[in-house]
């Protein structure tokens, strides 16, 4: 028996990965340029020969012993991709529409067969067989003609085409591949690519990836879930209808929640209105505390009907965890506490736990590939799992890509991607959206220019205005005009403070290091028994919970004065009487100013003062970007004081200069796309990496055991490296709850603790923490809290 694996014969895994394919091939609505027919014969034939070169005996001893020593004769990717190649192109030589791509068809099944164990390279490259021609004609000899041929015709009965084996191995050996591969590669080069435009070129970019995601996907299933499928909960609309009878939303007792509610129903009567098919692109432009995350759900649902896509999922991007996880819990209560085939959380830190129904559980395997693979009716995701999955070439994020197929995509908050990515995103959304019949909507207060308004996007709010006008919470005092020292900022705080001691306030800084600079100057001149609450990512999540859970759930009879970074802007639910805001780009000013007088519920405006402070400038240009921080200057230049209701012309002042900025940056990225340079697409990373190291701060109990759990895993010599990270997978979103990252200073690497790491992490507890003073925690009064204070902060530039 020719086995794929140890007690499976390789005729049962083709027919099974084939099967896959073929799923998902007549399930998803695609239109890469050429007939539904010839889609599922290519992912079919891709699917049923991707391992075909496993019928070779060096690959079946390795099987009966692996532990042995073996050549690189056992590999079977390549041997199967050349066959692949040589049965695509006279299949499609067989037919008259798709004859003319014959070559690059059967280049991208060569392709997707020959790296389904690895990353895709640059097409140019891939399409050769290298110094392998020897090592392939003795794996070729190695197979038994009469069983291969068996498994040929089984396999090809689906799609109504025969090869003979004998005929496969006449034309390699007189040198078929090379041929032509050399010479019809070129031919295509110099003709029918240099004559594709630019959507053409993306379309057969994102053919290569439906392909490779469609097979990696399928052969993962079979050996993973072994035909064990979920069977998708598809939610109705009445869910949240119901969900908001039950909120009182149906009868609304506020001026506020009249316009969510005016709102709410003024999108999906525009949706009705405007919808048709070949309308793919949609926005919701609303200010803070309007309810877009309800609206934005309705819309998904209401799209979804209107476009037929019952079976589609709704897909759901978001830049923060935090806003993940708030908006999670929404979600959960909308559809009454969902398994995972309705509702999934996917991003680093999430539970990787897939359940169905009340009891059952997936085991850790299938649990992780259920939920990396978004087997969901609607997932909550972050636009790093999103995006790293349009532009990669990566096999793991691509095993998502065939999901994405009939989508609707929300992208929330969708100002936070980076400019100079917005000519890629958009050539990716106008590929996808036509070619794997998506739907996109981008949701924001404040709406960036990704795409032009009325021509190639519709707004679902079509006097957006009149809301921004209604709202006049607070009003912008801007004090940028003249630079000062960090000193005379703090001056203007505390004297604020003093003179106004019934307001809570906010400060928002930059940089790590100034807001505990700013914060022990508050401890220390500030004795009229203020709440004093430090929040930057040098604490640990556990206390940043703890903290601003406490501040959405404060103690009106306190007065709170809070020092934090720009990570209270997202997913934060409070609100306080003032801010002071560090000169930061205009989107994140409006975000901050979105933290006082959230709910109209004070009774004056309250001030959002904003100032350039000189030792946060240049940190600021170089965490936001000098260009943003030059943009925003010039459209508050001339603003004084500007309340609330005039925001709005701001904001597209400011989102105009920016769209110039994208216009004239930097559009390598896309050139690699459109080149299929899979290898230059694939170091696309959303999130810059930033050189650090971890520390995992024992600050209770829970740490503690958690740590010693770590450690036992880490030690048990009995796992292997795969056991290990499987064992960690389920600690793992509590472990990081005690994490903190902490950059490295540029002249050095690493941040020189006296004390060693384990296992990747530094370890501080009560011991080393008390002779080195590393982490500042006091669990009795938080107001000591102040996180990573090591001496050498001083010379970090965080």
């Amino acid at each position: 028996m020719i086995e794929s694996h140890p007690g499976v014969p390789l005729i049962k895994h083709l027919k099974a990965v084939a099967s896959n394919c073929l799923k998902i091939a007549q399930s998803a609505t695609t239109d890469f340029g050429f007939s539904q027919n010839t889609k599922e014969a290519l992912v079919y034939i891709c699917g049923v020969f991707h391992d075909l070169g496993k019928a070779t005996s060096y690959f079946q001893e390795y099987l009966k012993n692996p532990q042995a020593e073996h050549s690189a004769l056992k590999n079977h990717a390549l041997p199967s991709a050349v066959f692949v190649f040589f049965v695509v192109k006279k299949f499609i030589e067989s037919l008259s529409k798709e004859k003319a791509q014959s070559f690059f068809l059967a280049s991208v099944c060569f392709t997707v067969v020959k790296r389904h164990h690895g990353h895709l390279l640059d097409f140019k490259e891939e399409i050769s067989i290298g110094y392998k021609e020897s090592d392939l004609e003795k794996q070729y000899a190695s197979i038994p003609t009469t069983d291969v041929q068996d498994i040929i015709d089984e396999c090809l009965s689906q799609v109504d085409f025969s090869v003979q084996w004998n005929d496969f191995i006449a034309w390699f050996n007189c040198g078929g591949f090379e041929q032509e591969a050399n010479f019809e590669y070129l031919d295509f080069e110099l003709g029918q690519f240099s004559d594709w435009d630019d959507p053409q070129k993306s379309s057969a970019y994102y053919f290569f990836l439906w392909m490779f995601g469609t097979l990696l996907y399928s052969d993962k299933a079979d050996v993973i879930l072994e035909g064990s499928f979920p069977t998708l909960a598809l939610p109705g609309f009445e869910c949240l209808n119901e969900y908001r009878r039950l909120e009182g939303f149906d009868q609304p007792s506020s001026k506020l929640d009249q316009y969510k509610n005016e709102s709410f129903f003024s999108v999906l009567n525009q949706l009705e209105k405007e919808f048709n098919k070949e309308k793919r692109f949609y926005s919701i432009t609303l200010p803070t505390g309007l309810g877009k995350t309800l609206t934005s759900l309705g819309a998904a649902l209401k799209l979804k009907s209107l476009a037929r896509l019952e079976d589609g999922r709704i897909i759901i991007a978001i830049p923060f965890t935090s806003i993940i996880d708030q908006n999670y819990q929404v979600y959960e209560k909308v559809f009454n506490n969902p398994d995972s085939t309705m509702l999934l959380k996917h991003h680093h830190l999430a539970e990787q736990k897939y359940k169905e129904g009340e009891d059952s559980i997936r085991n850790e395997d299938e649990s992780q590939y259920l939920i990396e693979t978004w087997q969901s009716a609607v997932i909550c995701t972050t636009f790093v799992q999103l995006l790293e999955c349009l532009i990669t070439n990566n096999k793991s994020k691509l095993l998502k890509f065939s999901s994405l197929s009939n989508s609707i995509i929300l992208l929330d908050e969708v100002q936070q991607i980076p400019y100079n990515l917005w000519p890629t995103i958009r050539q990716a959304f106008f590929t996808i959206t036509k070619q794997l019949n998506c739907y996109v909507v981008l949701i924001s207060a404040t709406q960036p220019l990704i795409f032009y308004p009325n021509r190639e996007i519709e707004e679902l709010v079509p006097d957006y205005q009149k809301y921004f006008s209604l709202f006049n919470r607070t009003r912008l005092v801007n004090k940028t005009n003249t630079s000062i020292p960090m000193e005379d900022f703090l001056d203007e705080v505390l004297v604020y403070a003093e003179k106004n001691p019934q307001k809570d306030i906010l400060i928002i800084l930059n940089t790590k290091k100034v807001t505990l600079k700013c914060f022990r100057e508050l401890k220390k001149r500030l004795s009229d028994g203020s709440q004093l609450r430090y929040l930057t990512t040098l604490i640990t999540p556990y206390e940043r919970k703890k903290i601003i859970n406490e501040l959405e759930k404060r103690d009106p009879g306190k007065r709170y004065i809070i020092a934090s970074t720009q990570l209270i802007e997202a997913g934060v639910d409070i609100s306080v009487d003032t801010i002071f805001r560090a000169l930061a780009p205009l989107d994140s000013i409006v975000q901050a100013a979105g933290r006082a007088n959230r709910y109209s519920e004070k009774h004056t405006l309250s001030d959002v003062f904003l100032y350039k402070i000189d030792e946060q400038y240049n940190s600021s240009c170089k965490l936001y970007g000098k260009d943003l921080m030059i943009k925003t200057e010039l459209v508050i230049g001339n603003v004084e004081v500007i309340e609330e209701k005039n925001y709005l012309p701001l904001i597209e002042s400011y989102f105009e200069q920016v769209k110039d900025l994208s216009d004239h940056s930097d559009k390598q990225l896309l050139n690699h796309l459109l080149n299929l340079e899979f290898k230059a697409v694939g170091e696309f990373e959303l999130i810059e990496e930033i050189k650090s190291e971890s520390l995992f701060i024992a600050l209770n109990n829970e740490a503690k055991e958690l740590w010693g759990e770590f450690v036992r895993i880490s030690e048990d010599e009995s796992l292997s490296h795969f056991d290990r990270r499987k064992l960690f997978s389920t600690i793992k979103s509590k472990f990081y709850d005690y994490v903190i990252n902490v950059p490295i200073p540029h002249n050095q690497t690493s941040l020189e603790l006296p004390i060693e790491p384990y296992n990747g992490f530094y370890l501080c507890n009560d011991d080393n923490n008390q002779n080195f003073k590393i982490y500042s925690y006091d669990s009795s009064n938080i107001q000591k809290n102040e996180g990573y204070v090591y001496d050498k902060l001083s010379s970090i530039s965080l």
